[in-house]
């Protein structure tokens, strides 16, 4: 896989943090990030009550879409909420449902000074699905991209939070590069599936003389809700030479109140 991107994300202050965090920790004590009370541990950014609450969906999800699921039940071909549908991407992890705690937590994620929320997010999600991250062998992880009118700006990106803590987590490489979204897409707030499919088909693309092939991805976003978004990204590494690809997200959009709430870029 041929990249002209950079080789890590990781910045220079974020490798010698085991020598400044303990210092940083004992002059300005963690506190919960949702609530502000002390986290149980040092290593954490939530208190145990809200990790709770952000870890909404336990139990079974579906293999291929990331939607909770009842127990018992085999979803290797999909579940009543992707019955049918027809994905470019082998399979979603998701941490839990967008609503709730988990909702208002990727809403205030996403603002400007959201990235050490969205990391821990990503932290909890890494915690629930450790074995299945570890038992794929990803060569990139790659975030969902903003257009250019939201790069110019400087608007925070919160697939880039998640892919960058996903990369360092997993000691792989975090590849912004490799894909771009050259223009902007309506709101997809409130959109039907179908419309949504079309409001993005062909919204990215892998620069030109960039070779993926053989290439396998993680992508990387905060929420996912008909998949619409991911497919569009999914087809053009694809066409680009990768071979597989995993859909990584925070939340996953169900029903018709998550369709209307979820921000999906």
């Amino acid at each position: 896989m041929a990249d002209a991107g950079h080789p890590s994300q990781t910045a220079w202050w974020q490798r010698l943090r085991p020598w400044w965090q303990p210092a940083v920790d004992f002059l300005f004590p963690p506190a919960c990030l949702v609530c502000g009370a002390s986290p149980s541990d040092l290593e954490s950014v939530f208190c145990d009550a809200c990790a709770d609450q952000l870890q909404n969906a336990p139990g079974a999800h579906c293999t291929r879409c990331g939607a909770a699921v009842g127990p018992n039940l085999v979803t290797l071909s999909g579940c009543g909420h992707c019955h049918g549908e027809h994905f470019a991407f082998r399979r979603v992890i998701a941490l839990g449902v967008y609503d709730g705690a988990l909702q208002a937590a990727i809403g205030h994620g996403q603002q400007v000074h959201g990235g050490p929320l969205m990391r821990g997010l990503t932290d909890l999600l890494m915690a629930d699905h450790l074995t299945e991250f570890l038992a794929e062998e990803f060569d990139a992880v790659v975030p969902i991209p903003q257009d250019w009118q939201r790069r110019f700006f400087g608007i925070h990106s919160a697939a880039e939070t998640v892919a960058e803590r996903l990369a360092e987590r997993l000691q792989r490489p975090m590849r912004a590069s490799i894909l771009r979204k050259p223009r902007p897409t309506p709101s997809q707030t409130g959109a039907a599936p179908s419309v949504r499919r079309v409001q993005q088909r062909g919204a990215f693309e892998v620069p030109t003389g960039m070779i993926l092939t053989g290439a396998r991805i993680l992508l990387a976003d905060d929420v996912l809700t008909t998949g619409a978004t991911a497919e569009a990204a999914t087809r053009a590494l694809k066409a680009a030479g990768a071979a597989d690809v995993v859909v990584a997200v925070i939340a996953r959009g169900l029903g018709a109140s998550s369709v209307r709430a979820a921000r999906v870029e």
